[in-house]
């Protein structure tokens, strides 16, 4: 296994274990990695010297490294590299094996952020791949609806605003799944593919630009703390929250993505930071009321 592999490896154990463990000996990192103490030691000196990673070191028997803080902010990583270290270290086996077993993967080209999955999302997206590399059915409970279970045919996963999605067809028609609000996941038996459904999928990607990686900013200033609640509630705490300046910031893969979350949230409630997004929506507004008009008259 290469060194940045290794090192990468290393740094998502640590964070895993942010919560759980004080700090982690070389010894158990070394075990981990399948590498020497010194070899470990090696790989640890040098994730201390990037920047944006902060590692405590502590001397003595019960010393160890941890991190300063968990990897939520500031570093940037190929989302799917994120999913095979999670998968490998969950497994542990090698990054390298991982990354070549994601069928129809689609990822954008960089996320800023949560270099982190929870273990629940984690177990979802490791059977989804298993079914769509084996071209297989699924069913599962959505959301908190305990009685219907949906059939589906899955086709892709693609990551965007920090939540993994299902693309599959359910009767027919192509749907979008919250990865990570799925429960009781099955493998069943084999379904032949549509290329209609399989059409379908190619220009959702685009809509959502997954392939282009290019992402749309939402900025605004809240009135109040209240005002600002709201944006973490409603964009489901994807977005950045500053209570000192009272601003919420959200990346979409486009502004179609955000306009939903933004339509409950009362306009009196904050302003726009950024002009060009706000006469889009403004624009957006104005066509659903004309096309709710024109359904009345008819």
């Amino acid at each position: 296994m290469s060194k940045i592999s290794q090192e990468l490896k290393a740094l998502l154990y640590l964070n895993q274990r942010y919560a759980r463990s004080s700090f982690i000996s070389i010894s158990e990192i070394a075990d981990y990695l399948e590498v020497s103490d010194r070899q470990a030691r090696r790989y640890m000196e040098d994730l201390s010297n990037i920047l944006e990673v902060s590692i405590r070191t502590k001397h003595g028997r019960d010393g160890g490294y941890r991190l300063a803080k968990p990897l939520d902010k500031g570093l940037s990583l190929p989302e799917n590299l994120v999913l095979a270290l999670s998968i490998a270290m969950k497994r542990n086996e090698r990054i390298e094996a991982i990354l070549a077993s994601l069928p129809n993967y689609v990822v954008t080209e960089f996320v800023e952020g949560d270099n982190f999955i929870d273990n629940d999302t984690l177990d979802h997206l490791e059977a989804l791949i298993r079914a769509i590399g084996e071209v297989r059915s699924v069913s599962f409970h959505y959301r908190d609806d305990e009685e219907y279970l949906y059939f589906v045919d899955p086709y892709k996963i693609y990551y965007t605003n920090k939540t993994y999605y299902l693309l599959a067809a359910h009767k027919d028609k192509l749907r979008r799944y919250d990865c990570s609000l799925m429960k009781d996941i099955k493998i069943l038996g084999g379904y032949k593919p549509s290329k209609d459904i399989e059409s379908q999928i190619d220009k959702t990607l685009g809509k959502y630009g997954v392939r282009s990686g290019e992402g749309v900013m939402l900025r605004v200033r809240c009135v109040d703390a209240d005002a600002l609640r709201l944006f973490e509630k409603y964009f489901e705490g994807k977005g950045a929250a500053n209570y000192d300046e009272l601003t919420y910031e959200v990346e979409g893969s486009d502004e179609h993505e955000l306009y939903y979350p933004l339509f409950r949230i009362s306009t009196k409630k904050y302003v726009f930071l950024d002009e060009v997004f706000k006469d889009n929506y403004l624009t957006y507004l104005r066509k659903q009321i004309r096309s709710i008009e024109n359904v009345r008259k008819d």
